[in-house]
């Protein structure tokens, strides 16, 4: 019965392991690509360096805010739910008619957060590719 019993949690162990590994690869390399901007965009905004992030957004992002507006907005929407424990990259979906590689291309990204005390949010991340074939941060929201 134990032998059993252990092979039924090793074949469980594997075909999960095997399901995640395939939910993975199924992402194409552009959206890879704009997963890692924004996580990378998530770090100055995790540490409070506002303009940090704010350099890194893209020209669409500061068109629509000032440095200082977002200097404020983002530590006034961020001071409730505090410091970052866990985020996972759940979704995301291309809200653009742009060729795949081509710039103006989007894709929205959500994000499951976990912040101190078990508090429980969705972030969505716009990101744009520029001219210049980077992935941008051109929107973000929390939920």
């Amino acid at each position: 019965m134990n032998a059993r019993r252990t092979f039924v949690v090793a074949l469980l162990l594997a075909c999960g392991a095997g399901w995640a590994g395939t939910v993975r690869a199924a992402m194409a390399p552009e959206e890879q690509r704009a997963v890692n901007a924004a996580e990378r965009w998530l770090v100055p905004v995790d540490a409070g360096r506002s303009a940090d992030a704010y350099a890194m957004a893209s020209a669409s992002f500061k068109s629509a805010v000032t440095r200082e507006q977002w200097r404020d907005g983002v530590r006034d929407l961020r001071k409730p739910y505090g410091r970052v424990v866990l985020r996972k990259a759940e979704k995301l979906a291309r809200t653009s008619d742009k060729p795949t590689g081509e710039p103006g291309e989007q894709i929205v990204i959500l994000f499951d957060t976990m912040f101190v005390a078990n508090k429980l949010a969705t972030e969505e991340i716009t990101m744009i590719r520029e001219p210049d074939g980077v992935w941008r941060v051109a929107g973000y929201y929390i939920r």
